[in-house]
């Protein structure tokens, strides 16, 4: 469920033809999720405040089971991102990290 949520999240958000964030959605389609973060990093060099790439990023890390690598993701998210929504998703998804032992 998380993958099809992830793949619809990148389709929508990188609706453009960029040819690193398609990399990194074929490599979450066949669950290769460290190799979708590589694409991600990549594409992240030419927007290093884009908060999607940090929500994208939170996501896949908490696919991982690497939660302290998504919570700094979602506090990036939550700092440069402008949208209430994403940033009350981001709080959330703070919160619950950190509630995690």
């Amino acid at each position: 469920m998380k993958k099809i949520i992830i793949t619809l999240l990148v389709s929508f958000l990188f609706g453009i033809n960029n040819d690193l964030l398609t990399k990194a959605t074929d490599a979450i389609k066949i669950e290769k999720y460290k190799e979708a973060l590589i694409y991600i990093k990549k594409a992240q060099n030419n927007n290093q405040k884009n908060p999607d790439f940090f929500r994208l990023k939170a996501l896949i890390y908490e696919m991982l089971d690497e939660p302290n690598q998504a919570k700094r993701a979602w506090k990036k998210c939550f700092k440069y991102s402008k949208d209430k929504n994403m940033r009350r998703e981001a709080k959330i998804h703070i919160q619950n990290l950190s509630e995690r032992k």
